[in-house]
């Protein structure tokens, strides 16, 4: 019986072994044959063998998702490189008489190349002063003003004057108070620098002390406190006309460029103009050059525009009304530590020109560059008082482009940089003078859009205009403002001697007329009596809205708005104003000249802007 009990005891165990085996078996099979299927599936799904799932009859609409558009590029912010100026050809040029000629190192020579080469960068590169240092406060000429402006009550409110002088020149007559194009420089001088001014001892240690340098055409340059009008130091007297801009260096040294604008005759008995380099530590003429150059193919010498320096080659340019333009290496030393400033220039560089047409007579074309020319990469844009633009080439003095624009070209040019059409435009316009079909003392006056790079006109508009008389110019004398911000798509010119309507009655008067910049439709004008060789000013506040502050012949200093030419608030200045204002941060700086108007004196004024 035991026996048997424990065979059948050890068979049990034995069953229950082979089923748990069994088991184990058909669990591991199972699991291969898993495997093995989610590896065809996945192969399957890899090779895309799967068919798509059989859809029902009548499925149910299926919603799709919404496009994603594809990312809006950015704008570019810079112009393409490689970008150039595209020449004339030789025949163009010859079938206007057109010629350029080079002397250098007082000899005349058929071609040059600049030792170290010119290449200016963007207005915004042009220089790091803290202020407004030459027309237009850069190579482009683009900008009257300094800072962000706080404009909370539209107001504007004289803060100071001082009346100035004149200047009895003989039998060129008397000159008095600021004159064309006249704008003062501004600056914030640096504390590296400012010891070493020759200020009062009270703004040499004055933080954040700013300085008003202004030429007068009373023989002096005046310096004064930007906030309170003070003197700086005493008024320096050079006993000639300064009708035009001054330059202060670019690279913050204390030294100013200046020309002469009427003729004068020196104490050796030469009758003539002069360029002069003016220590600002000493307050003194340092270097100068001038006379009369029998080079300038016109007996009238002057030099009206505002000189530019190349910061990076140390060149100083200067475009003089005999026609001709100078440049000259200036070996410039500035010593911070010991505070002196030299100049050891180098023999000038000079080119002039000609063309058909041109000549002495009252009805030829005139040589001369009053204008400010603009700057870009190695070439130099100026129009002319003959009625040319002139493009040309620095670093081989020669003529790259001359494009007939009518008639004088005081008033100047301004340079953008359009990064969408990736292209450089001039803006520029004409007086009326001596051009082809004045009719009964009327001209043309054209407001134009140029391509710098060929000279080529992208659209004109043009405007009757006087020639006007002994004591005023016709057309445009001044600068246009190319907008930003709130008016990015405007231009803005005025004109003077223009014949209009105000208040019902026909007068002839100025003109100011805003631009939409890509088609020259005109999108706002303001018409009056009195007329303007003053440019336009725009200033800016914090949010970009604009503001246009003008100043006329009769006077007065108006502010618009300059996205609808709107007239918010204006200001008698007291007598005529030619000049041209320049702005840092909420203050107003601009001379007058002492006829005219509402019969004060001729002065230096401050404005605050409110």
């Amino acid at each position: 019986m035991a026996k048997r009990k424990q065979t059948r005891r050890i068979s049990r165990h034995a069953v229950r072994r082979r089923k748990f085996i069994v088991r184990r078996i058909v669990l591991l099979l199972l699991l291969l044959a898993v495997i093995a299927g989610l590896t065809l599936l996945l192969i399957r799904i890899f090779s895309g063998d799967i068919a798509p799932k059989e859809q029902p009859e009548d499925p149910l609409p299926t919603v799709m998702p919404e496009a994603t558009p594809a990312p809006t590029p950015p704008p570019p912010t810079s112009l393409p490189a490689g970008l150039d100026v595209t020449p004339q050809s030789a025949d163009m040029l010859s079938a206007i008489g057109f010629r350029g000629e080079i002397m250098d190192k007082r000899d005349e020579v058929s071609s040059y190349i600049r030792p170290e080469p010119i290449s200016f960068g963007s207005g915004d590169e042009y220089t790091s002063l803290r202020g407004i240092g030459t027309y237009g406060a850069n190579n482009y000429r683009n900008s009257f003003t300094y800072g962000v402006q706080n404009v909370s009550t539209q107001t504007l409110s004289r803060v100071w004057d001082t009346t100035i002088g004149t200047l009895d020149c003989g039998e060129d007559g008397v000159w008095a108070g600021i004159g064309w194009t006249g704008m003062p420089l501004i600056v914030q001088w640096d504390e590296t620098v400012r010891p070493f001014l020759g200020v009062y001892d009270e703004f040499k240690t004055k933080e954040g002390f700013t300085e008003v340098i202004y030429p007068a055409m009373d023989g002096n340059i005046y310096f004064k406190e930007l906030s309170t009008g003070k003197n700086t130091r005493a008024p320096l007297y050079l006993g000639v006309v300064t009708k035009g801009t001054a330059t202060l260096d670019p690279r913050g040294y204390p030294l100013l460029y200046t020309g002469q604008g009427i003729m004068s005759t020196s104490d050796e008995g030469t009758r003539g103009a002069w360029f002069r380099v003016i220590s600002l530590i000493d307050n003194s003429v340092i270097w100068d050059f001038g006379g009369r150059d029998p080079f300038s193919p016109r007996e009238w010498q002057a030099y009206d525009s505002s000189a530019m320096v190349d910061a990076e080659t140390d060149t100083l340019i200067v475009a003089g009304e005999n026609g001709v333009l100078y440049t000259v290496k200036l070996n410039t030393a500035f010593d911070s530590i010991n505070g002196t400033v030299s100049v050891s220039p180098d023999a000038l560089t000079k080119y002039r020109y000609s063309a058909n047409g041109y000549g002495n007579g009252d009805n030829d074309r005139q040589w001369g560059i009053e204008s400010s020319p603009v700057f870009w990469k190695n070439y130099a844009f100026f129009t002319d008082n003959g009625g040319y633009l002139q493009c040309v080439d620095l670093n081989t003095m020669q003529i790259v482009y001359a494009k007939d624009v009518t008639d004088d070209g005081d008033g100047g040019l301004v340079l953008e940089e359009d990064y969408e059409a990736g292209t450089l435009y001039l803006y520029t316009a004409n007086a009326v003078a001596t051009q082809d079909g004045i009719s009964g003392g009327y001209g043309k006056n054209y407001h134009r859009k140029i391509n710098a790079l060929t000279g080529e006109i992208v659209w004109e508009k043009a405007w009757d205009a006087s020639s006007g008389s002994s004591t005023t110019n016709g057309g445009t004398l001044s600068t246009p403002h190319v907008g930003h911000g709130a008016i990015e798509d405007l231009v803005i010119y005025n004109s003077s001697c223009i014949p209009t309507t105000v208040n019902g009655e026909a007068v002839v008067g100025g003109r100011i007329a805003a631009y939409d910049k890509k088609t020259g439709q005109v999108v706002w004008s303001h018409e009056q009596a009195a007329d303007y060789w003053s440019s336009p000013v725009v200033i800016y506040d914090a949010a970009e809205n604009a503001y246009l502050l003008q100043c006329d012949r009769g006077g007065i200093l108006t502010m618009h708005d300059a996205r609808t030419g709107e007239v918010l608030t204006t200001i008698d200045l007291g007598s005529r104003i030619d000049a041209t204002p320049a702005v840092f941060n909420n203050m107003l700086v601009v001379g007058t000249r002492g006829t005219g108007g509402s019969g004060e004196a001729q002065k230096i004024i401050g404005i605050r802007i409110g």
